[in-house]
């Protein structure tokens, strides 16, 4: 075996040696396939050979799915490290490679000289140490939870590892009561109403208040930021945008186009983050693609690096279609216990991590592994979003606890909320003349307005949402 190596773990003043399983380790390098055998010996491959070496025995590897397409093998029951990575360490950002593994649980800081032996010798002590590392975990919560990923011995197969780091032994035919071993939504937070704020003033910015902020904005992101007039010129004519409001139904409009390399983000956001600080109001900014919302977000570190003063004046609001459904979740919690696809619980308790540890249950967003739905598939991740509109809103029992309801709330305390089109014609379309909308905006990628306005002001019905508009009326 290989767990007289392994490192010990401690509870209380108990300490226990580590087991890890008795397979042979894989990784690929440079066209290269290593394997690590239980005797402790490094071989070299190429992949055809290493196909053959390999086809239907059990083996470690990082990112199984890629791992197998690379070897065209299947292999049976592979023990994945990126599964336990992400159940350890929910939350915590890697690249879904070897290398990638190794620089996120600490084990190097550069990969770049690493041979193919030092890489799957490396994926061995990282076992070892996301096992040490998961019995920092509340027993009660983590044992039932992975008894269930474990499936009576079909499912997980790491699930008797950790388990065992605990001190306790496996047992496949132990009754499995899946719902309540998953309950981790019973612990989230629970937002709860506010006051409406109150309308916001009408202070103007000043050009000199704009190119102010932006100096103090490049400050803080470049220790020597490069002198660029044209930004400064943008980000000056941008104040027009936020004077005083002289007629009503007259909005003050500005048309701005700048060529790439200006640095028109920061351009903006200097006099929206003035306009929304003298006068306590809210400036949304609309993007089109969520890849330049997640810029933004990131640019705004420079304007909030406390992360709690962050928190508190910005928030980043996305359809109900990026978060995370915790109704959607128990329903897979509920028949977990007899799934016939093993996949459904390890997602299921993967899924249930994650969502402990997310501030936002944003599946777009910085917490969320995108690798994830490749490796455990899209129905048991993304899938769980909330993407045909069958939301049930405060008939929901998550209803408090929902993030997209969070979301919605923090949006309205927020000094800058980071939109997109879709969002912003949505809530148009569903405004009552009773709620008090945002009155500033500034839209980025504004080309794509239009096509945001049609789609949010049109409908359609498809074949399949008829089947299911039958399907509800009939109940």
């Amino acid at each position: 075996m290989m767990s007289q190596p392994s490192p010990s773990s401690e509870s209380g003043n108990t300490v226990r040696e580590l087991s890890v399983p008795d397979v042979p380790y894989v990784a690929l390098a440079r066209s290269r396939a290593y394997i690590l055998t239980p005797d402790g010996e490094v071989k070299e491959f190429k992949p055809e050979e290493a196909s053959r070496h390999l086809h239907k025995k059990q083996a470690i590897t990082c990112h199984a799915p890629y791992t197998s397409r690379r070897l065209n093998l299947k292999m049976w029951q592979p023990f994945d490290l990126l599964e336990l990575f992400v159940f350890t360490y929910p939350g915590r950002f890697c690249v879904p490679t070897p290398t990638g593994l190794l620089k996120s649980v600490g084990l190097v800081t550069n990969a770049d000289s690493l041979s193919g032996e030092d890489v799957v010798m490396g994926l061995f002590e990282a076992a070892r140490i996301m096992l040490g590392d998961v019995v920092k975990e509340d027993p009660d919560k983590i044992i039932p939870m992975v008894e269930v990923m474990g499936l009576n011995g079909r499912g997980w197969p790491w699930a008797p590892f950790v388990i065992e780091s605990f001190g306790q032994s496996y047992d496949p035919k132990k009754p499995l009561i899946a719902k309540s071993s998953m309950n981790i939504w019973k612990n989230l937070p629970e937002w709860s109403e506010d006051a409406p704020p109150p309308p916001p003033g009408q202070e103007e910015v000043s050009e000199e208040e704009s190119l102010n902020r932006l100096s103090e904005l490049l400050s803080a992101k470049h220790s020597k930021p490069e002198p660029r007039p044209q930004q400064k010129d943008y980000a000056a004519r941008m104040t027009a945008a936020f004077k005083a409001l002289q007629d009503e139904g007259a909005p003050n409009l500005v048309l701005a186009e700048a060529g790439t390399g200006v640095g028109k983000t920061m351009g903006y956001l200097a006099p929206a983050s003035v306009w929304a600080e003298k006068n306590e109001g809210a400036v949304w900014i609309s993007t089109y693609t969520k890849s330049l919302q997640r810029q933004i977000d990131t640019e705004l570190d420079s304007l909030y690096p406390e992360k709690d003063l962050k928190k508190a004046h910005v928030a980043v609001r996305k359809g109900r279609e990026n978060y995370l459904c915790l109704l959607n979740l128990e329903e897979k919690a509920t028949s977990a216990a007899i799934a016939r696809d093993p996949n459904q619980p390890v997602a299921l308790g993967i899924m249930a991590r994650w969502a402990e540890v997310s501030e936002e249950g944003d599946m777009t967003g910085r917490d969320f592994p995108s690798w994830l739905s490749s490796l455990l598939g899209y129905q048991h991740t993304i899938g769980l979003a909330d993407r045909r509109g069958e939301c049930i809103y405060s008939a929901c029992d998550h209803y408090h606890r929902c993030f997209v309801e969070k979301s919605i709330r923090k949006s309205k305390r927020a000094r800058l909320v980071v939109a997109n089109h879709a969002v912003v014609m949505i809530q148009s379309v569903l405004a009552s003349p009773a709620d008090q909308m945002p009155e500033r905006y500034v839209f980025d990628e504004g080309h794509h307005l239009f096509d945001a306005a049609d789609s949010a002001f049109s409908s359609h019905l498809t074949g399949r949402e008829a089947y299911d508009l039958r399907r509800w009326l009939k109940g």
